[in-house]
């Protein structure tokens, strides 16, 4: 629950005990996983686990990654020293393993890293492992070989590899949520034209396509799923769509939250009894 996670923030915050590598990453995951952010967590677990990264397994450097990325806690520091730790030791990592933590790189966008995860080994363990991800993981794969784009101007991974990667991200099929339906009957009442599911050219698919004074706009509605836990704090995930979105296709992306529409839709009711 969301007191008992509290709880064991205080706890941790206040012990001095050493903890170890598996200690500090299973507990980033958990709580990255439960969608609970602590900043004051965060922040003292990455001071704790500086000096003993080289301890950290592949997978334990993954899943720190990985929960930083998803909560949005920025750890410059500590994501260079990840990045170190790991380029050397590549073969180490299985395939969930890799995806999880390039997923993370691209997600946090730390300028410093951008060596490490154009860098050509890195290129190589993916190219050589791509066989073996699975769905999930060649998504992961595309956004971060769309990464390289942004920071690179070009895509890492060979042609036939990229395109794979892009098939595969475009053909993931989405449910239309109760949510949805409700901002396009407005949007119809409106009068104003729009396309529904629509791909964009990197792959991904927004909710709402539409145009104002020549201008594409890609129209997101956020149901609770794109935040973490019950805050209003995006995710890692909806976070890297949107600025993939905007800085490789060029569309502005408007984002309806969904505490924002229920609370205007029962306005309007109230006005209409």
């Amino acid at each position: 629950s969301y007191q008992l996670f509290n709880k064991i923030v205080d706890v941790t915050l206040a012990q001095n005990q050493k903890l170890t590598s598996q200690d500090i990453s299973n507990t980033l995951w958990a709580y990255a996983v439960q969608g609970h952010t602590s900043p004051p967590l965060f922040d003292k677990l990455a001071k704790v686990a500086l000096p003993i990264v080289h301890e950290f397994s592949s997978q334990a450097i993954a899943n720190t990654a990985w929960a930083y990325a998803t909560v949005g806690h920025s750890s410059p520091e500590l994501f260079d020293k990840l990045a170190e730790v790991a380029l050397p030791r590549m073969q180490e990592f299985d395939s969930h393993s890799l995806s999880n933590m390039l997923w993370a790189y691209a997600v946090t966008n730390i300028p410093s890293n951008k060596n490490f995860g154009c860098n050509r080994v890195v290129v190589s363990s993916v190219v050589s492992y791509f066989d073996k991800f699975d769905y999930r993981g060649i998504a992961q794969i595309h956004q971060w070989n769309l990464w390289s784009q942004e920071k690179l101007g070009y895509k890492v991974l060979p042609f036939e590899l990229s395109e794979r990667c892009m098939e595969s991200f475009s053909s993931i099929e989405y449910n239309t949520s109760n949510l949805q339906r409700s901002v396009a009957r407005a949007l119809n009442e409106m009068g104003m034209p729009f396309v529904e599911e629509a791909r964009v050219d990197i792959g991904y698919n927004v909710d709402m396509l539409l145009e104002m004074d020549g201008c594409k706009i890609a129209v997101e509605v956020d149901g609770p799923t794109h935040y973490l836990g019950c805050s209003k704090i995006q995710n890692g995930a909806t976070r890297l769509k949107r600025r993939q979105i905007n800085a490789l296709d060029g569309l502005r992306v408007v984002s309806i939250p969904y505490w924002e529409w229920n609370e205007m839709t029962k306005t309007d009711k109230v006005l209409e009894s």
